[in-house]
């Protein structure tokens, strides 16, 4: 363990004033004070001062030196947030189709990037930073709840960003018809978004927006191109993008070494603070203190330091297959993408239960397709062949071109057409058998009245008491006859039964086979997963405005 500030220590040398004798003037000589107690003040409020000297001096251990290929370029990206672009003349309209565009221009571009919201305002919704996935987070929660103007302030977008330093802006608007713009000392880049045809703007409450009794159509205004150094219309696919970075956008790379601690000072800050409030309270008040902090304790430390923890663990353990483990330490953070993970944990051990039950708590969109297709398989391995099949169907609405949902959709829907194949065949032979068991009882009748005609007529001819030992042997030998007869046929049965039996234990085996040829889940752990759970922790940043541009209440229309 090392220290990065050691010169902090030089605050213990104003230690001994906690320990210094104090004159005392009795006021009233009915108070008794108790000297143990300020004693045991006195030293809470020394040990509390040398933990957060401690604190000061950055305790930190686990030193590693990591070379870096860093791109120096830095790019500011800005979002046009005014009414027009709920215009649905691209799917599903403008500003989710500029956002489209703006997330394809953070993975191509490797560096440094902000993103700005402007209307009649400015708003910063992230500074410089290299991490996508918090860009892409941010970017993503902005909707239609931020649009509250309908006009465009360009140039106070353009005075803002030279405020703020950055020297290359690209703008992602549909445009606007501006006289004069000054755009000294920043590059403007543009991508323009609409048609030139234009659309109406639907409203929240499903109506088209009116002007004096007209439906208000918004078109793209190209003349916002004759000010920027480079502008492309949007368009589907990533040319655009790929050819607004390749012009303009060179890679100026350099190596650099990183070293990186495991910081430690959040231990003797705690205890610092404890021992510090525990030197303002009596001794009596020790048991309220203490769960109160440590309370503060869990709660900290979950939503930083423990969660990282946990996601290193489980990660860890899932890669050396202890997924019980995995699914242990996924279980206890409270996200989508961890609760994805901890249910394929649980399908590797088997508890396919468990797990459909965790993946039916994901709620997150981006997941959804997964989350569907893994139910499938859940539903699959318990043989739950219906609702497999609507989940397999659920997925493939969300992405038609996913070959492992088809597979494995063809290959249930053919394993439900057999079972049905099979129990009409089944069916069918209980028919026929109690038809043939009814014909044979007819032909037994008709045969035993035949012998009880012929007695009869044997029986007149003889004497009556030949005819009685002869009756009785007749009726002995026929029970005899109808019990063989009887065995016969039980045995029959029980044959035909086992015969089922076998047939149905060996289409089982035969089901279980196909079953061990669906295709597998898909699996939500990846090198950038702990990433992107750890950012989902990251609370949601707050939009306010840098600068506020002419309350113009003209129609940018």
């Amino acid at each position: 363990m090392i220290f990065l500030y050691p010169y902090a220590f030089l605050l213990l040398l104003f230690l001994p004033l906690f320990f210094r004798k104090e004159n005392k003037i009795d006021i009233n000589p009915k108070i008794i004070v108790n000297k143990e107690s300020n004693k045991f003040k006195k030293i809470f409020l020394a040990l509390g001062y040398i933990f957060l000297v401690i604190a000061l001096a950055r305790p930190v251990t686990d030193k590693k030196e990591i070379s870096t290929n860093m791109n120096l370029k830095k790019v500011a990206l800005a979002l046009d947030i005014s009414r027009s672009m709920l215009a649905e003349d691209v799917y599903p309209n403008r500003l989710k189709f500029a956002k489209h565009k703006m997330n394809q221009f953070i993975d191509k571009f490797n560096g440094e990037i902000a993103i700005l919201g402007f209307s009649n305002s400015t708003f910063l919704i992230s500074p410089y930073t290299t991490d996508k996935n918090t860009l892409k987070y941010l970017l993503n929660n902005i909707n239609d709840n931020y649009i509250t103007s309908s006009g465009t302030d360009l140039q106070n977008l353009i005075n803002t960003a030279k405020k703020m330093g950055y020297k290359d802006l690209v703008i992602f608007t549909d445009g606007g018809s501006v006289k004069n713009l000054d755009t000294k000392g920043i590059n403007l880049y543009a991508l323009l978004i609409g048609t030139k045809q234009g659309a109406p703007i639907k409203l929240k409450n499903g109506n088209l927006l009116m002007n004096k009794g007209k439906v208000v159509i918004v078109k793209r205004d190209d003349n916002f191109l004759k000010y920027v150094k480079f502008g492309v219309v949007a368009k589907a696919g990533n040319s655009d993008i790929n050819e607004l970075i390749s012009q303009n956008f060179q890679k100026v790379k350099s190596s650099k070494k990183i070293v990186v601690y495991k910081e430690l000072f959040m231990y003797p800050l705690w205890l610092g603070l404890l021992s510090i409030s525990l030197g303002f309270f009596s001794i009596s008040n020790l048991k309220r203190i203490i769960p109160i902090f440590v309370l503060m304790m869990g709660i900290q430390t979950n939503a930083s330091m423990l969660d990282w923890h946990y996601l290193n663990q489980a990660k860890e353990a899932y890669q050396k297959g202890n997924y019980q483990k995995s699914a242990k330490f996924y279980k206890k953070i409270d996200n989508d993408e961890a609760k994805f993970n901890a249910a394929d944990s649980l399908y590797k051990m088997k508890r396919y239960k468990e797990a459909q039950e965790i993946y039916n708590q994901i709620k997150d969109k981006k997941l959804s397709e997964k989350v569907e297709y893994n139910k499938g398989n859940c539903y699959a391995k318990m043989n739950k062949i219906d609702a497999a099949i609507k989940s397999y169907k659920n997925a493939l609405k969300i992405n038609p071109n996913d070959k492992d949902a088809k597979y494995n959709l063809e290959l249930l829907e053919k394993k439900k057409q057999q079972h049905k194949q099979h129990k009409q065949n089944k069916n069918n032979k209980r028919h026929n058998k109690q038809n043939k068991s009814q014909k044979n009882h007819k032909q037994q009748n008709k045969e035993n009245q035949k012998n009880n005609k012929s007695n009869q007529n044997k029986s007149q001819k003889n004497t009556k008491k030949q005819n009685n030992s002869k009756k009785k042997n007749k009726n002995n030998k026929q029970k005899d006859n109808q019990n063989k007869q009887n065995k016969k046929q039980s045995q029959q049965q029980k044959n035909e039964k086992q015969q089922q039996y076998n047939k149905l234990a060996a289409q089982k085996r035969v089901n279980k086979k196909e079953l061990k040829n669906i295709k597998p889940i898909k699996i939500g752990i990846n090198k950038n997963a702990n990433q992107k759970i750890f950012n989902k922790i990251k609370s949601k940043t707050l939009l306010y405005p840098l600068s506020k541009g002419k309350n113009d209440e003209k129609n940018e229309w």
